[in-house]
């Protein structure tokens, strides 16, 4: 009997999420015997849960908002990245090992590199929010040698400690529209809650990408706030996913799928169900 390997992702909420189907592609596409869940993990207690799920026969996990830093502690083996960003979105579980890595920061510099051609040498980058999601990004953007980067949160005290940590800068809020950037990165989580930062239009005048880390069928508030700016690009963040996703599927199973077609399958399956929805 062919043995089918148990994974899933753990956030909260992870209703929406849509690791499942990608995953699933990915495992048709390389033809790996896996099983893939949605798990909604109590806000009070990551640990237990994840060690849980590793008891009762899982081999790996992914994990969301709000775990990522909770998915750090309880890791004992580190990727350097994983180190680097002191959060984990990747855990896997061999014997009595926890491994956990991050491959937000890789997958997000491969979604802006190559679908969407930008150049990250020498440009100017704001990142929006402080969070677990953001301790990702900020090491692979780094090692691409931009011009600068700079971190702005509602809490500057975190975007700070953030900076400190990294070597970037921390600006406030009411700071940005004097600079321009080449990048603008929406870090937050405003547009679960189908809002946009406090932060002008203007700020988005002639800059060439403006990226959410979300996803949704449809723009997000921050996407129209960065059109109606200025913004000449702007994108959400469902190739990141895919491309993050591919990464921790090599970190389990040893082999890299190809992300193109999973891209596109994707958005067919995101722009069907606004369609259904609209209907």
């Amino acid at each position: 009997m062919l043995k089918v390997d148990r994974y899933a992702v753990v956030g909260n909420p992870i209703s929406n999420s849509r690791a499942p189907e990608i995953h699933l592609l990915f495992a048709q596409a390389t033809r790996q015997a896996i099983s893939y869940e949605r798990l909604e993990g109590p806000l009070d207690g990551f640990e237990e849960f994840a060690l849980g799920l590793r008891d009762s026969g899982y081999v790996g996990l992914n994990v969301t908002i709000p775990f990522k830093l909770d998915a750090a502690k309880l890791a004992d083996s580190l990727t350097a990245r994983a180190r680097l960003a002191g959060a984990v979105n990747t855990l896997k579980f061999e014997e009595d090992t926890i491994y956990g890595d991050n491959t937000d920061g890789i997958g997000f510099v491969r979604d802006i590199t190559n679908r969407l051609a930008f150049k990250v040498s020498n440009a100017a980058i704001l990142v929006l929010g402080a969070g677990g999601g953001v301790r990702g990004l900020i090491a692979s953007l780094l090692d691409e040698k931009p011009k600068w980067i700079a971190v702005a949160n509602r809490a500057h005290g975190r975007a700070q400690e953030l900076a400190d940590e990294f070597g970037v800068e921390a600006i406030r809020l009411d700071e940005i529209p004097a600079e321009h950037f080449d990048l603008i990165v929406n870090g937050t989580a405003s547009s679960l809650n189908q809002d946009a930062p406090p932060i002008d239009p203007e700020t988005f005048d002639d800059c060439p990408l403006a990226y959410d880390l979300m996803y949704a069928p449809e723009a997000t508030p921050f996407m129209r706030l960065a059109q109606r700016g200025g913004a000449h690009t702007v994108a959400d963040g469902l190739g990141m996913l895919i491309e993050q996703a591919a990464e921790s599927f090599l970190f389990w199973r040893g082999v890299r799928p190809d992300t193109a077609p999973v891209y596109r399958e994707l958005r067919r399956i995101l722009e069907q169900s606004r369609t259904s929805t609209a209907k």
